[in-house]
């Protein structure tokens, strides 16, 4: 890779490697290429000059075509040559037409002199009809290439100057084993996969800091299109109010990553039945991840197979909704990098961790969460819309066929008989017809929500076994404590345990007293009886639920406010529900208090119910410092939360019961107490029923 470089740095068009006999040692390795060349005075002054790499001594950055020249000290080149025992170089530089250079280096020669002064290397000049570039043959190679290392050096080769989607002037091609067939499976493919792509990410980074983003869908059209403000979201200066959003200390960049569908079966897309998955898994075992780009090349080893420099596989376990992996997409980062920012390692293994690549890094990782959210926005939006028109049709196809069959049996005598008209029996068909397929289209609605609901319900399950095996054990610890501090008492009386011993027990004895109490709490949310549908009463539902978690808030010494006047208004629903929708959102109201950036500040829940004609309005209104991170509408979505160790699936919960309710729901980003404020309306028992 290293005399590839040389051969860019040439302006070289063509490169060729070859490897002969190479998979033993004693075998031959040669690059050649049709760039500049190198006249004597370069192959004396910058080729053999150790440590040098000659291409920057006339404080020329850019070669004569435009290129940003790569090679920087030439020890990768001498590292290079060492992998044989002789190497022999002929050139044919473009400044002298008609010149060609011969050079021959013998290693052993060298490694035997006491001083590498005492061998002498004579170039050669011969005259020559042959066109410019340089040809050097690595002999006798020390080590074989393996099978594996060849195809290796296939792959790195074929996405040298990046995908196969990119136009480049630098083009490479390579005689050795495995090479022409997996040039044929790397190159060969793309054309026919544009067609999977399921969506493709272009970002930009310029010379400013600023970043923007547009998402591409399978055709080819912006979905969606974000500023700096939108893809930097969460690098502020300040921790209150509404700070700037810090620029990225990075070189402008370029990023371009395209996502593939390699579950056709669980998509609705009718193009996917086309799709050969197989060889496409097969194309992006080559080619998948996300490279990096320096100046026109590949930089090694981001985006090689196991190094997964961004985390996206990470990323995408911990969140697979709309993100990528290494596994079903592929593309790069392009960085010009003209200010010399990005330092490579001594090995040349990538570059230096400093502020400079870690803010690139960062900046990808941005773009690929913005991009991740703004799927995650397209699906909720879809999904939750489809439930609730599904439903919706799916009643009014059902009243049509009730219709039609009340209608049939006022003539049940003649409907089927000879005398029937072929128009009734039509419309029966018509209708039943509609029925079932609204029904299909509500179930398949339905199937995404079960995916969410079924991962919940095993937590709860979980959560359940571990909560009903807790609580003899946190007893038990209760009473053993409390032993402990009767038989204290009474060996070394009130006043010495008061003084010795009083605060560590009573500690001890309220911290297990409260484990207790919460291995309870999901038992009792969890409760059978709570999941049978009956006419509940808001008030007592949110009362029940707030003593419920009356020991943890007094843990977080929080006051909890009760404004409960919803005049025994109902619902026909469950109390499970109710108390899901009041729980989450005393969850998330109760950790505004714990983050970070919060201040030492008097902590208050205020709960509040009325009745407003056919609705029943319930709020939850914190003092904490209010809807930070996220946008206002994205609090609602999965997988959203500002919270580290949370899996932001509360309010989304809570948006899909009110849904199913035909109620209402609303955030506000500061409400009456200062923080935030969640507002929901669901109709009352009456309202239904005078609607039904």
């Amino acid at each position: 890779m290293e005399l590839v470089r040389n051969a860019y740095d040439a302006d070289a068009r063509h490169c060729h490697i070859r490897l002969a006999d190479a998979g033993e040692p004693g075998g031959s390795l040669m690059v050649a290429d049709d760039g500049d060349g190198m006249t004597a005075e370069d192959l004396a002054s910058g080729f053999l000059l150790i440590g040098s790499s000659g291409k920057t001594l006339d404080g020329g950055r850019h070669t004569e075509s435009g290129r940003r020249k790569v090679g920087e000290k030439g020890l990768g080149r001498i590292s290079a040559l060492r992998l044989g025992h002789r190497v022999s170089v002929r050139t044919k530089p473009r400044s002298e037409p008609g010149a060609e250079y011969a050079l021959d280096i013998d290693w052993d020669r060298i490694d035997k002199a006491q001083a590498v002064e005492d061998v002498l290397h004579e170039v050669r000049r011969t005259d020559t009809t042959e066109e410019p570039g340089t040809e050097i043959i690595v002999h006798d190679l020390r080590e074989g290439f393996a099978e594996a290392h060849a195809s290796r050096l296939a792959r790195g080769l074929l996405l040298v100057s990046g995908p196969p989607t990119r136009a480049t002037t630098f083009r490479i091609t390579c005689d050795a084993p495995g090479f022409v067939a997996l040039e044929r499976d790397v190159m060969s493919p793309w054309e026919q996969f544009t067609e999977a792509v399921e969506f493709r990410l272009v970002a930009e980074l310029d010379e400013n800091g600023q970043a923007r983003a547009v998402l591409y869908n399978w055709r080819g059209e912006p979905e969606y299109q974000g500023d700096h403000a939108d893809v930097a979201r969460g690098r502020t200066r300040e921790a209150r109010g509404k700070p700037p959003v810090l620029q990225f200390q990075a070189p402008a960049a370029f990023l371009e990553v395209w996502t593939f569908n390699l579950n056709p079966g669980a998509s609705a897309e009718l193009r996917h039945v086309r799709q050969d998955t197989e060889a496409l898994r097969s194309w992006l075992k080559h080619v998948g991840g996300i490279h990096l780009f320096h100046r026109g090349l590949r930089v090694q080893p981001y985006g090689d197979r196991g190094d997964d420099w961004l985390a996206i596989n990470a990323r995408r376990a911990g969140s697979p909704e709309g993100r990528p992996s290494t596994n079903n997409s592929f593309g790069g980062i392009w960085v010009d990098d003209a200010d010399d920012v990005l330092r490579p390692k001594t090995d040349r293994s990538g570059f230096v961790d400093d502020v400079a690549f870690l803010e690139l890094q960062a900046f990808a990782r941005h773009a690929l969460d913005w991009a991740a959210e703004r799927r995650i926005d397209r699906r909720e939006a879809r999904r939750v819309g489809q439930v609730r028109k599904t439903r919706d049709m799916a009643v009014a196809a059902e009243e049509e066929l009730n219709r039609v069959l009340e209608a049939a049996s006022d003539r049940a005598p003649t409907l089927f008989d000879s005398e029937a008209g072929p128009s009734d029996v039509a419309r029966i068909k018509v209708a039943a017809r509609d029925l079932v397929a609204t029904k299909q289209e509500e179930i398949q609605a339905l199937r995404e929500d079960l995916l969410l609901y079924r991962t919940l319900a095993t937590v709860g399950t979980s959560t359940a076994v571990f909560a009903h095996e807790s609580i003899k054990p946190a007893a038990r610890i209760v009473n053993l404590l409390k032993s402990v501090r009767t038989r204290l008492q009474r060996l070394i009386g009130s006043e010495d345990y008061a003084a010795g011993f009083a605060n560590p027990i009573e500690s001890s004895i309220s911290s297990a007293e409260t484990v207790n109490t919460f291995a309870r709490l999901p038992l009792d949310l969890l409760a059978k009886r709570k999941r049978r549908p009956e006419n509940v009463d808001i008030d007592v539902a949110c009362r029940e639920t707030v003593e419920l978690f009356m020991p943890y808030l007094r843990l977080g010494r929080i006051e909890v406010q009760l404004d409960l006047d919803a005049r025994q208004s109902t619902v026909r629903t469950t109390v499970a529900d109710i108390e899901s929708i009041v729980s989450n959102l005393l969850a998330n109201a109760a950790h505004a208090f714990t983050r970070e950036d919060e201040t030492d500040r008097d902590r208050v829940i205020r709960i509040s119910t009325c009745r407003d004609g056919a609705v029943v309005a319930l709020a939850i209104h914190d003092s904490g410092p209010g809807i930070r991170g996220l946008k206002v509408h994205e609090i609602w979505q999965p997988g959203r939360t500002t919270r580290d160790s949370g899996t932001g699936l509360g309010l989304t919960i809570v948006r899909d019961i009110v849904a199913d309710l035909n109620g209402t729901h609303r955030a506000e980003e500061t409400g009456e107490l200062g923080g935030a404020s969640i507002l929901i309306t669901l109709p009352t028992t009456d309202a239904v029923e005078t609607d039904s």
